[in-house]
């Protein structure tokens, strides 16, 4: 069952599953933990769960082990605003849910294998798309 979290004016969150606040730690719990979740505006009811998760990766970021590489983030930046990024998010989407299952099942040996051939994989589909 997907948890329906409300966000305040205030900047609180409440999981209305658990009937408490919960702060961006437990949030961040959630996310490794594989618990389905939904963030919405407690006034508006809109949507606030992409900006809330990159709150998270920016909070990630901004502490001593950075995941991303400045490269990195700049390459995501153009992609977001490239002609083709509906493609490059669906080609990344399924690259994530393809490794999800190895992750689950062997953290080690078997996800750094799948890893590595899905990279290998995901160059040659970039090298194919930007040829020319």
């Amino acid at each position: 069952m997907t948890h329906l979290i409300k966000k305040y004016k205030n900047r609180r969150l409440y999981d209305t599953e658990k009937s408490q606040y919960i702060t961006v730690e437990q949030l961040q719990a959630y996310v490794v933990d594989g618990v389905a979740f939904k963030i919405v505006d407690s006034t508006t009811g809109k949507d606030l769960t992409n900006a809330t998760l990159l709150q998270i990766l920016v909070e990630m970021e901004t502490g001593p082990t950075q995941f991303l590489s400045s490269e990195v983030l700049r390459q995501i930046i153009c992609l977001a605003k490239h002609p083709m990024h509906a493609s490059l998010k669906s080609m990344m989407e399924q690259m994530f849910q393809a490794m999800d299952k190895p992750l689950q099942n062997n953290p080690y040996q078997k996800a750094t294998e799948v890893w590595n051939k899905q990279m290998q994989d995901i160059m040659q589909q970039w090298q194919t798309l930007f040829k020319g």
